[in-house]
């Protein structure tokens, strides 16, 4: 069983996280996973997306546990008109793919490293029509465990979840108690930082009341 959150392989899970990312952050697009290529011209640009290879290597000799290498491949394919128009659009789908991927909050997740990537990028003319593609191999390294004695795994949920809502940030509050100048024998109620606050008689601050104060309510 993989020591992950669902019950399938990390190899499934990383490319349908890779998946969804790309069909979130990448707009314009035809995308394929797994699929046949080359993708016809009217479906261009497109990024196919696979996870042809692993490799498992165990870190232990009792429990099953392994540090898996996947390699996630990603092609894209765009056509212009022009040899400067279609460089500029198959450099500008790599960077959108890398974009999408890199800062993707589920598939960080699920890693330990991107391990490597290269990319391989190939500008071909047919006819009056220019083209180009890009093949994107990254090594994702990541750890996996089967453990004979667990119970069955829960039902397949969808995966990968929805990325986690963030709280609002809606104030800010700062506030000074200094070190010195500092009152030695007076005694406040509440300070901002009470574990910070030296009893009364002191010889050093902070004494426990504002030397200054900034509260700041959001959004402007």
């Amino acid at each position: 069983m993989s020591s992950l959150t669902q019950p399938m392989s990390a190899r499934r899970q990383l490319r349908l996280a890779i998946v969804a990312e790309l069909a979130a952050k990448v707009a314009g697009i035809t995308l394929v996973s797994p699929g046949d290529w080359p993708t016809p011209p009217e479906k261009l640009p497109a990024v196919l997306v696979n996870a042809p290879t692993e490799q498992k290597t165990s870190v232990n000799r009792g429990m099953p546990e392994f540090r898996t290498l996947i390699s996630i491949v990603v092609q894209g394919q765009v056509t212009a008109s022009t040899a400067e128009e279609v460089q500029d659009r198959i450099e500008d789908l790599a960077y959108r793919v890398e974009e999408a991927i890199f800062k993707g909050y589920w598939i960080n997740s699920l890693i330990e490293q991107f391990a490597s990537v290269q990319t391989d990028v190939e500008c071909t003319a047919d006819g009056k029509r220019q083209l180009a593609g890009f093949r994107m191999t990254i090594g994702c390294e990541t750890f996996e465990a089967f453990e004979p004695t667990t119970a069955p795994p829960p039902p397949q949920g969808t995966w990968p979840p929805a990325d986690p809502a963030l709280a609002p940030l809606e104030s800010v509050g700062i506030h000074v108690d200094t070190t010195a100048p500092f009152d030695a024998t007076g005694t406040y109620p509440s300070p901002p930082f009470p574990d910070a606050v030296l009893p009364a008689p002191r010889t050093s601050g902070p004494d426990g009341r504002d030397e200054g104060a900034l509260d700041i309510q959001l959004p402007q």
